[in-house]
């Protein structure tokens, strides 16, 4: 025991003698130590080399000597000043022994945060030839030699550039190990760690971006012969494991020879190998099942030649599933292919997924997919199969729809190029064939929540066109039934500011436009709920529908039969009839939609029996409070005119509306009206708060924000009445009255002299109201004033009138279109 002890004694003393020694040694020797590291480096080397700090240290990989370098900057064998390495640091291992006897041969080399750019230039010289290639280094007794069996980088970036070939390469690396064994021009390089692909471009083409690795590879680099071996290699990319080996030379011409064979792959790592572009919606799915996946890279790199790739992989009976909403395909099958001549000409790429099959919620559906040509693609889709609405939603969500039940019955195929429906003159191309039966289809929709239930019936496919057949659903309060042809509907739906063309008809028992508008024309919904309307460039429309009812606001209709023609941004209506307000209406319009930000309208319209009281109150008074919907009662009779401009929010300019009415109303009342009640001031006779009149005829005229009235005669229960004047938008009044003047006791003749006027002993009196609504005066109206006034008036109406009829005449000539070539889809 006692001899272990004086062993163990010993031992623990000469190690410390040892490493006291090394590090005295590396102390004192410091300087001398950099001094002969930096001359022998110089030796080897003919690019600039600058450093912050040189350090020797015994400590960091003992019993290794290690000279440590900070802040290093290496500059590349181009001219001009590049960097090729950059380093916080980098830390040389050596053999302390050999470097007391002035050997550098460096064991190992660690490198901390360092940006490395490797290039090749236009002429194909790289920057990285930075070690001399004469003798002088033998003869001068110190030379640095290489041993490397302990490589360390972390959080190094490397970067690779080949402007001849037109290549850029990207990698990152967290922490990686190394070791390189040489051989003459031979190196063995075994690697071990964790790798990210941040760019990988050859010319045009791009791939694994953003791709994280494990790695465990060995490769053979021949420096005499320009080749690289990849020995079989291991890759781990989410949990799957790929083995790859193959070749790279490029003496001559450069060329490469690459397989990859997956294992235990699943569906999320062939997504994740996928450009980010085309894989990032379905990166979430997940997989059970056999899955495989091999791939072979083969060809000359050249400028004008890229190597081509061919890849197969599927899935048997497997199971795919989306994590989230736990929907999922079982007994999934599909033989899938991609192959490219060319890698970087996307033209040459043919893609293939044959045989797919598998069941959704216990429902069978198989399907076929044929992509060629991925610049100017040539498509062969085939779907058949019964799908479960919410297992389909379920499994792929579409941003808008929730709550999902009921299910379609497929059977489709679409055979073309892709750049076909991109034009109107080639669509018809296309091949498009087949039906889906909708079945009992409900879902919710939108923000809004709006229920869409009992959607049912038949979408045929025919070439780029689709036919509606007996299309029923509720949408909310309304309900719908539409049969018809949308065309272009294939173009429209895969590609923006594409034209389409509807002909169609529509039958419903009620329609709710306030919910469909608050949907349909509201983006964002405002403070004001103020509806955005517009009408789309691509929208051609030819439309006929007949409705039960309808309402919209405080506006109700019933019976409503009408048409709509859409071109051009401009929407046409020849002749809509609907039964609204106690009375019959119809109407024919124009509107045109060119300027979003003014609408021209342009209607003619019939209006028989109507409710005066009720218009008022549909029409919110028409946005004034002097004459209101409970002052007034009767049915009115009308022709009318009207021209306006509205804004996006369907506001009226005010100074843009002209109308010509030419109104009768029957059993007419004007009840509490304060104006008229005024008068019982001059003719003293109470029973003017309650006037009922019998037929009233006049042409009342629109223009200038002003309502023109000409002289027509109120003969009612009270009196017989002469009114005429004008009211303004702003509210200023100007009535003219004349009245028989029953009894002088309530005015002052002398006064009144001037407003009053006999005829065949009748006694009539003059009277003018003026001011505005809110505050106006009832004054005589003298002789010389009132004739020419009357005058005027009616000499300004009938001008207003005559122009407005010549101008709407005009307009409806530009705007309107004949029936037959306006929709005529083919030109």
């Amino acid at each position: 025991m006692r001899i272990v002890k004086k062993i163990l004694l010993y031992t623990g003393l000469s190690l410390l003698v040892i490493v006291v020694s090394l590090a005295l040694s590396a102390f004192l020797f410091k300087d001398k130590i950099i001094r002969n590291f930096i001359e022998a480096i110089n030796k080897d080397l003919n690019t600039k080399v600058t450093v912050g700090k040189f350090d020797v240290s015994v400590f960091q990989k003992f019993p290794q000597l290690s000279i440590v370098l900070t802040e290093v900057y290496v500059e590349d064998s181009h001219a001009g000043q590049y960097p090729l390495l950059t380093a916080d640091q980098v830390s040389f291992q050596l053999n302390p022994i050999e470097v007391y006897r002035g050997k550098y041969n460096i064991k190992g080399l660690e490198i901390e945060n360092s940006e490395t750019n490797l290039k090749i230039n236009r002429k194909g010289e790289n920057n990285y030839t930075i070690v001399r290639e004469t003798g002088e280094q033998k003869r001068s007794g110190e030379s640095v030699g290489f041993e490397l069996k302990n490589i360390q980088l972390k959080n190094a970036l490397v970067r690779y550039v080949d402007l001849k070939n037109d290549e850029d390469l990207i990698f990152h690396t967290e922490k990686l190990s190394a070791s390189i064994q040489s051989s003459g021009s031979r190196y063995i390089i075994e690697a071990a760690g964790q790798l990210t692909t941040q760019k990988i471009r050859i010319e045009r083409t791009s791939l694994l971006e953003g791709k994280s690795f494990d790695i465990t590879t060995t490769l053979e680099y021949d420096d005499e012969k320009d080749a690289l071996k990849i020995e079989p290699s291991f890759i781990i990319l989410k949990g799957s494991e790929f083995a790859v080996n193959g070749t790279y030379h490029w003496q001559q011409t450069p060329e490469i020879d690459l397989t990859i064979q997956g294992k235990d792959t699943n569906i999320q790592t062939l997504l994740s190998l996928l450009p980010e572009t085309a894989s990032k919606e379905f990166l979430k799915y997940q997989s059970r099942g056999e899955t495989y996946f091999t791939a072979e890279l083969k060809g000359q790199i050249t400028a004008t030649k890229n190597p081509g790739l061919s890849v197969e992989f599927g899935l048997r009976d497997a199971t795919i599933f989306h994590p989230d909403t736990k929907a999922q395909i079982d007994h999934a099958n599909v033989e899938g292919s991609f192959a490219s001549s060319n890698l970087a000409d996307l033209s040459k790429a043919s893609l293939s997924l044959k045989n797919m099959t598998g069941t959704l919620n216990g429902e069978n559906f198989e399907a076929n997919l044929v992509v060629q040509n991925f610049i100017d693609s040539d498509v062969i889709l085939k779907f058949k199969g019964k799908l479960d609405a919410a297992s389909l939603l379920g499994f792929y969500p579409v941003e808008n729809i929730q709550n999902v039940h009921g299910s379609l019955l497929t059977d489709f195929s679409f055979e073309g190029k892709m750049s076909w429906l991109k034009s109107r003159s080639t669509a018809q191309k296309a091949t498009t064939n087949g039906t889906i039966e909708l079945q009992n289809l409900n879902f919710v929709y939108g923000e809004s929540k709006l229920p869409v239930n009992d959607l049912n019936g038949s979408l045929q496919f025919s070439n780029n066109d689709l036919a509606l057949s007996n299309v029923s659903l509720k949408a909310g309060n309304s309900d719908f039934v539409v049969n018809g042809f949308f065309k272009n509907i294939i173009t429209f739906l895969l590609f923006e500011n594409q034209p389409i063309g509807i002909e169609a008809d529509l039958k419903s028992d009620f329609i709710d436009a306030d919910q469909l508008f608050a949907i349909g024309f509201t983006s964002q919904k405002s403070k004001n709920d103020d509806y955005q309307f517009s009408i789309s460039p691509n929208l051609n429309l030819n439309f006929n529908c007949e409705v039960k009812s309808l309402r919209y606001q405080r506006f109700t209709a019933h019976k409503l039969k009408g048409d709509l023609l859409v071109k051009d941004e401009v929407a046409v209506s020849r002749n809509t009839q609907l039964k609204t307000m106690g009375g019959d209406l119809s109407f024919s319009a124009i509107v045109d939609a060119k300027n979003h930000k003014a609408i021209d309208v342009l209607t003619s319209a019939k209006l028989n029996g109507i409710y005066l009281d009720s218009a008022f109150y549909v029409f919110k008074n028409f946005d004034q409070d002097f004459i209101e919907d409970r002052h007034l009662k009767g049915q009115v009779t009308a022709d009318v005119s009207v021209e306006m401009s509205l804004n996006e929010k369907l506001k009226l300019f005010q100074e843009t509306l002209i109308a010509d009415i030419s109104m009768m109303i029957k059993n007419g009342e004007l009840n509490n009206f304060e104006p008229l009640k005024a008068l019982n001031k001059y003719l003293d006779d109470e029973g003017l708060s309650h006037l009922r009149f019998a037929d009233l005829k006049n042409d009342i005229h629109i223009e200038k924000k002003t309502i023109y009235i000409p002289q027509m005669q109120v003969a009612s229960n009270v009196t017989a009445i002469q009114i005429s004047g004008t009211h303004t938008f702003d509210q200023h009044i100007d009535y003219r009255l004349i009245t028989p003047l029953r009894s002088k006791r309530k005015i002052d003749i002398n006064e009144a002299a001037q407003a009053l006027e006999e005829n065949n002993g009748q006694l009539k009196l003059f009277l003018k109201i003026t001011g505005t609504t809110d505050n106006y005066k009832v004054q005589y109206d003298t002789e010389a004033f009132r004739k020419k006034l009357a005058s005027e008036l009616k000499k300004e109406v009938q001008e207003l009138k005559d122009a407005f009829k010549t101008k709407g005449k005009q307009k409806q000539k530009e705007l309107e279109l004949e029936k037959d070539d306006y929709f005529d889809w083919d030109n």
